[in-house]
């Protein structure tokens, strides 16, 4: 494990960026699949991030938010860093989001505009400027001297609440840099090969890769999406050492047969961003010989405040991943501050079950525009995550796991879904199911979670069934429901009318395994 003292912002980052010795090192390649499409060394990209910021300094000034709405591109760190050279705020839109979605983000954030590909630009509806990113290159010219930009706001990341409307996260660039030195550190990175496999819009991607490999000379390789059948292939030709995924990808690359002997320069996985289990931690540790880490952290943390070590004994790595379930999420990262809570913020004992509280130099500023939620999510400089677990001693030192949620957040393959949204887009379609119906997520091997809807009504006739299908057919791929079931069962609520989602979870258990096709049956 390693120490690393981060640049205090992205200025600094760029002046360590530009050190002459390194400037021939690779910095970024991007692929498409198979194909590599391009890449940029350490000289390339701070000359590249220099002459776009002085491009954009005519338009785009100190504290203005900027929304970039494209999927993985060679020109999207690039334009990150671009804007954080200005004290610009980057506010990532996600390209499978709904354009509604996006015009609300763009609204609330109060977004200058949007810098994104044609083919999404041309779905945008909301005011303001429009940048086309294949146009960037057009743009250069002399950037302006910046100011500490530290503790400036830098990124508006939207993240689904239980309100129904998303909520901003607003993230200095000092926790941003933070909370990358401290995974670096985790890791021991120094000049190492990572492939990022998320799209840049996420808190993981943006913060464990993007933002580690420039702080350590590293080499960040990444994809426009994720393809199992080149993914040994692209690990194999960059000789990556480390990449991360999401717990429903391990099922995938099992499929495709990886074994450690087809990327011998792979020194271990992060899985994060969902629930993994402990039986498929050692289903895939065992079938590929490829160790696994596994962390934990939101984006309200910037990203990561848990994780284990790929430098621990492999007695102990077994112990942490595989011998117990949940399997545990490991120590508290150097420099944050770990502790389960009760309801009236008390620390709580070995083995007490509470809420996961977080004191760290990465927390967030704050929700952007929302007082109330920033109030209600911080208490006394903890950030409360919402989450339930516990802690033990482990060989000396405490070590955490997660045992549910007390948000209802949906987390499906690291995406969140909000219940209360979900159900106002099948009431708008389906008026008759009035208030009888939930959303929530249950438990799934292959998702971590899915989406499932309960319906308090005895039977379904064809007429509504009908309805049902169609109205589900008309949402967005990832937020359908799987399963829709329906009895006579009624929703659970509490005295004052709460519904309480998660006593109807037992419903849905024989559908952990379920694939395919939209499942409608009785409860």
């Amino acid at each position: 494990m390693r120490s690393y003292s981060p640049p205090d912002d992205v200025r600094a980052l760029l002046t360590r960026m530009a050190d002459p010795s390194e400037a021939a090192r690779p910095a970024l390649t991007f692929y498409r699949g198979r194909v590599r499409i391009g890449g940029l060394t350490y000289g390339e990209f701070v000359s590249a991030v220099e002459r776009l910021a002085g491009g954009l300094a005519g338009s785009v000034q100190r504290g203005d938010r900027v929304a970039i709405l494209s999927p993985n591109r060679l020109e999207i760190p690039v334009l990150v860093l671009a804007l954080l050279r200005l004290g610009a705020v980057v506010v990532p839109l996600n390209p499978a989001a709904n354009p509604e979605d996006w015009a609300y983000e763009l609204r609330h954030s109060g977004a200058l505009g949007v810098i994104g590909t044609r083919e999404l630009l041309d779905r945008v509806e909301a005011p303001g400027q429009h940048w086309v990113v294949d146009d960037l290159g057009d743009l250069e010219g002399e950037a302006p001297r910046a100011a500490d930009l530290a503790d400036s706001l830098a990124v508006v990341l939207y993240t689904s609440g239980t309100t129904g409307h998303p909520k901003g996260v607003a993230l200095s660039q000092r926790a941003a840099l933070w909370n990358g030195a401290a995974m670096a550190g985790n890791f021991g990175f120094d000049r190492t090969t990572q492939l990022a496999v998320l799209p840049l819009y996420h808190a993981h991607a943006f913060g464990f890769g993007l933002m580690t490999a420039l702080q350590t000379f590293g080499h960040l390789v990444f994809c426009e999406r994720l393809d199992p059948f080149a993914w040994a292939e692209v690990i194999r030709a960059e000789r990556v050492e480390v990449t991360s995924v999401v717990p429903s990808l391990l099922p995938m690359l099992l499929q495709v047969n990886v074994r450690r002997e087809r990327v011998p320069s792979l020194r271990c996985m992060l899985v994060s961003s969902a629930p993994l289990t402990a039986d498929l931690a050692r289903r895939f540790e065992a079938e590929t010989g490829i160790p696994l880490v596994h962390g934990w952290g939101l984006s309200e943390v910037t990203n990561f405040a848990c994780c284990t070590s790929p430098e621990d004994e492999a007695e102990a790595h077994r112990e942490l991943l595989q011998e117990s379930e949940p399997p545990s999420i490991g120590p508290a990262l150097d420099g944050v501050d770990v502790a389960v809570m009760d309801g009236a913020g008390m620390p709580l004992g070995e083995g007490e079950r509470g809420e996961l509280c977080i004191r760290s130099p990465s927390v967030m500023l704050g929700y952007y525009q929302d007082e109330e939620a920033t109030r209600r999510t911080m208490r006394e400089g903890w950030l409360l995550s919402g989450d339930e677990g516990f802690w033990r001693k482990h060989r000396g030192r405490p070590v955490f796991t997660v045992t549910g949620r007390l948000k209802e957040i949906i987390i499906r393959d690291a995406e969140k879904y909000s219940p209360l949204a979900l159900e106002r887009a099948l009431l708008a379609a389906v008026p008759e199911l009035s208030s009888a119906f939930v959303v929530l997520g249950f438990a799934h091997t292959l998702h971590g979670e899915e989406i499932g809807a309960y319906l308090e009504q005895p039977e379904l006739d064809e007429g509504l069934t009908a309805r049902l299908t169609r109205a589900w057919a008309a949402m967005p791929l990832d937020s359908r429901p799987k399963v829709i079931l329906y009895g006579d069962a009624a929703i659970p609520r509490t005295h004052t009318g709460k519904i309480q989602r998660r006593k109807l979870l037992p419903l849905f258990e024989p559908y952990r395994d379920c694939r395919g096709a939209l499942v409608i049956a009785r409860a």
